[in-house]
């Protein structure tokens, strides 16, 4: 997955960080060719110069495709846990195309190259910092084999081999991490997704590490104090997924049928690990998977690595899978982390079948991979785990990402164009995970679920170990389905923007007499798309809105009647997309609205209601609702509501409700201090009344924290952590702790800076050293803001950037925007400096916090004119400063309608 390869956002990692087949008979020498294209003899291959960049164009991996194939590698790479860089020696097995007119260029980021031979033989060859190039002249047609030695230092930035060193015992630790582009930070080698290859390894480690890869170890041999690892050739896949992950790791075994399994973390982190958590969600995926797709798992044996400064929520690596290690909680979890857990295991094993058995040729198909594994890992959880409720929980989650991301200035279409690896990377996004994932899930209701099921397994048993393009996988659910899937495609899959439909019906005698789905599209993606979806009639009775009937339908164009529906009851609620069929935003009518209102806690459906409230925030962002009128109907209705997940969704809309009323305080156009303490009491209110133990306390006490700033509420947390207040069944762990400490920090409560270094000395940990920075950037102090700024932008002590990003985002919070201003020219004069530089990464992280972001109409228009400017800047910069615009945009239209 990269869950989310959009890199986790600041909501996630925070709440992460303290929360919580066998058919290699089938396999032929040509399939690196996409499964869908007749395998045809290469006469010569068009004359190219790569282009130099830190990125790898799709024009030059499609001319290297035909270039070269049948590639395996022999890999020597000798590590330690003294120095920061290791060694390694590669040989490159491949044929040479006929005629071949061009250089043959091996990806490899910013290393030392020492040597290269061909067939044996020393030859010349040139380095560009980003690969290594070897003449035409010097390669023959047919077999060669390249042999490079180099070297290189270890990242520090999550990306290709990645140290970490633990700051309790001194533990060297390294994993690597490569989608789409890193894995030639570890071996120079073709980086490309249709040049799949099998890999042979020999690793040279200290005797007391563990190594870990694709395979299990075939003999380990000790020479003086390191062991020498020996690991058989692979199953052929493409490099990306390929990973090597040593160091002193803790490990547990298990097994499932005859799959040998493996959990890794680090010692000092061991005593937290819940092993049943990991173990008992794997044997169920397994067992679902197997089944559902009628192809066995592929790959011998199944490792799940829980990896330090890990960038994203975890990565699919064949049969050695890394997970975030927020993951791994120092306290009690509620269901939902058990469950967020249990879905993260899910998604990354679809991909051992959709994405490492079968890959997209080039990344435009990686939707097709995230979309399928997201899917997938809800239907897991809802069909075959111990949880309830997965779909709601994929709405309220999954599906909101995707709402918001189709509804956004950086929308695009679910297939698209993709020139470069560098723009690979601003894919990993809502797009790509929820919107493609949501249009899965209606499938079923549109083919039959049979059929799909069928289609999807006719897939992965064609094209195993094999590339694929999007034809291929569309191409098998319509034969399955006996269906011409030609318009949907292009619809759903080749055009941008998001949907509204609203229901338009009359009523006589208290009959339906006609009803109508009116579909409308945004004005800049005018397309109007074909979905099967339920209109579900409501109405009101002995205190319940009962659901009286649901009917299907598929609509299509402006407008479709649903004769279904006439002679049914007159309801008194009607919602077209009942039971989240379908993905499309919904307008409700003005009676359903005005029953909403009335009527909210008695609707008898709890999906129903999550998407009501759901739908009620929509308009506030949207500027359709004022946010202190919903403020208010939140506080008039919450208590009345007694479904986690639907609470869990009131209180994250008023957080953000309450955003814009903070805004418009501070901005002095009206004061909602008083509605905000109100909210604050409500909060502390409920945490009290909740049930010992159980989830909504821990719900309760986490928003409690985050919402205080009020003296008396400031002065309780003390209280909580010093130990002189507590709640029954609730535990202040270290990292509760390290919230409290936070909001202290944040708005200077009590002896803040003295509790905060005490609290240092009591947690040393590698969490505990990232939140004590953080707690600290917060402070509203210029001295504060100078000291974090500087690391920000020279980084003097080489922070990692797991840590930069902490920093980053404490620096300016919404709230100390006159804190901000002196470093607003600085901070814009940076961007074009990175976005010169090749770390993507860092450009990303830096753009996506510390863009200025105050609410005034001089900031929308300061934003505006960074758009233009920024139009020829890599994607990573134009897009945050798009998003921060828009987000403006819409909170000057919020606070417009304040009154």
């Amino acid at each position: 997955m990269k869950i989310a390869k959009s890199r986790l956002n600041k909501a996630l990692a925070l709440a992460i960080a303290t929360s919580a087949i066998g058919l290699t008979a089938c396999e032929k020498n040509n399939s690196q060719i996409s499964g869908s294209q007749p395998v045809v003899e290469q006469t010569a291959v068009a004359k190219m110069t790569r282009q130099n960049s830190e990125s790898l164009f799709e024009d030059y991996a499609k001319m290297r495709a035909q270039q070269v194939s049948n590639v395996t590698y022999n890999l020597q790479v000798t590590l330690d846990n003294k120095t920061e860089s290791f060694a390694g020696i590669t040989d490159l097995n491949f044929d040479l195309a006929a005629n071949n007119q061009n250089d043959l260029t091996i990806d490899f980021d910013s290393g030392t190259v020492n040597s290269v031979k061909v067939n044996g033989k020393a030859v010349s060859f040139t380095y560009e910092k980003w690969f290594i190039t070897v003449p035409a002249s010097e390669l023959a047609e047919g077999k060669n084999t390249v042999t490079v030695d180099y070297q290189r230092p270890y990242a520090t930035d999550g990306s290709g081999l990645h140290r970490f060193v633990d700051p309790e015992n001194g533990e060297v630790y390294l994993y690597t991490d490569f989608e789409p582009y890193d894995a030639n930070r570890l071996f120079p080698h073709f980086d490309q997704p249709d040049l799949k290859a099998k890999y042979t390894m020999q690793v040279t480690a200290p005797s007391h590490w563990k190594v870990i890869t694709s395979v299990r170890e075939t003999a380990v041999e000790q020479q003086g104090e390191n062991s020498v690892w020996d690991f058989p050739e692979s199953a052929k896949f493409s490099s990306y997924i390929f990973s090597l992950h040593a160091g002193n790791y803790a490990v547990w075994e298990d097994t499932f049928e005859d799959i040998p399994l493996r959990l890794f973390a680090r010692q000092s982190l061991a005593e937290y690990v819940k092993t049943e958590e990991w173990f008992e969600p794997t044997k169920q995926s397994f067992k679902f998977f197997n089944d559902y797709f009628e192809v066995r798992y592929p790959f011998v044996k199944y490792d799940q690595i829980v990896a330090p400064d890990f960038n994203a929520g975890a990565m699919e690596n064949v049969a050695a899978v890394t997970f975030n290690e927020g993951y791994i909680a120092r306290g009690e979890k509620s269901t939902l982390a058990k469950m967020s857990l249990a879905n993260v295991i899910a998604h990354e094993m679809a991909h051992m079948w959709f994405g490492d058995l079968v890959t997209m040729r080039w990344w435009n198909g990686l939707w097709l991979n995230e979309s399928f594994a997201t899917y997938m890992a809800n239907l897991a959880i809802n069909e075959a785990s111990d949880f309830d409720n997965a779909w709601d929980v994929f709405y309220s989650g999954t599906k909101q990402w995707a709402y918001r991301s189709d509804d956004s200035v950086n929308t695009h279409a679910i297939e698209l164009p993709v020139p470069s690896t560098g723009d690979a990377l601003t894919n990993f996004d809502g797009i790509t995970y929820g919107k493609g994932a949501s249009v899965l899930k209606q499938l079923p209701y549109y083919l039959g679920e049979e059929n799909f099921r069928v289609g999807v397994s006719n897939y992965l048993k064609k094209f195993s170990y094999k590339n694929t393009e999007l034809d291929d996988f569309i191409g098998e659910l319509g034969k399955a389905a006996g269906k011409d899937m030609t318009q949907w495609t292009q619809d759903w899959l080749y055009n941008a923007g998001l949907n509204t439909i609203k229901v338009n019906y009359q009523c006589s005698d208290n009959k339906i007499s006609q009803l109508n789905i009116e579909q409308t599209a945004p004005a800049d993606y005018p397309t109007l798309r074909e979905q099967r979806v339920q209109v579900g009639l409501y109405n009101y009775a002995d205190n319940k809105m009962s659901l009286t009937t649901a009917i299907p339908v598929t609509y299509k164009g402006a407008n479709t009647e649903v004769t279904a529906a006439i002679g049914q009851a007159c309801p008194d609620l009607v919602y077209p997309n009942e039971a989240d069929w379908g993905f499309v935003k919904v307008d409700l009518d003005d009676k359903s609205l005005a029953s909403v209102e009335k009527h909210i806690n008695a609707v008898e459906s709890t999906t129903m209601r999550l998407m009501l409230w759901q739908s009620l925030s929509d308009s506030v962002r949207d500027a359709n609702l004022a946010a202190d009128k919903f403020v208010h109907f939140a506080i008039a209705n919450i208590e009345g509501e007694t479904d986690y997940n639907v609470v869990r969704k009131i209180a994250g809309s008023l957080t953000t409700a309450l955003r814009y009323l903070t805004t418009a305080t501070r901005l002095e156009q009206k004061d909602y201090s008083d509605l905000y303490r109100d909210v604050e009491n409500l909060y502390l209110r409920l945490l009290e009344k909740a049930e010992a133990g159980s989830d909504l306390q821990k719900m309760w006490y986490s928003r409690y924290v985050s919402m205080s700033k009020s003296d008396n509420h400031l002065k309780n947390l003390l209280d909580v952590l010093q130990g002189e207040k507590s709640y029954d069944g609730l535990t202040i762990d270290q990292d509760k702790r390290w919230n409290i400490l936070a909001q202290l920090n944040r708005y200077q409560h009590g002896n803040y800076a003295a509790l905060l270094e005490a609290e240092k000395v009591k947690d040393n940990s590698d969490s505990g050293i990232k939140s004590a920075i953080y707690a600290e950037v917060l402070r509203p102090e210029e001295q504060v803001k100078a000291k974090w700024f500087d690391v920000v932008v020279n980084n003097p002590e080489n922070l990692k950037l797991s840590t930069l990003r902490y920093i980053m985002w404490g620096l300016f919070p919404s709230d100390q925007g006159k804190l901000e201003a002196p470093y607003k020219a600085k901070i814009l004069a940076h961007i074009p400096k990175l976005n010169e530089g090749s770390d993507l990464e860092l450009l990303s992280a830096f753009t996506g916090s510390m863009l200025p972001r105050e609410c005034t109409a001089e900031s929308e228009t300061e934003l505006a004119k960074l758009v233009v400017e920024y139009k020829d800047m890599k994607p990573q910069a134009l897009k945050s400063v798009k998003a921060q615009h828009q987000n403006v945009e819409r909170c000057v239209k919020a606070l417009k309608l304040l009154k």
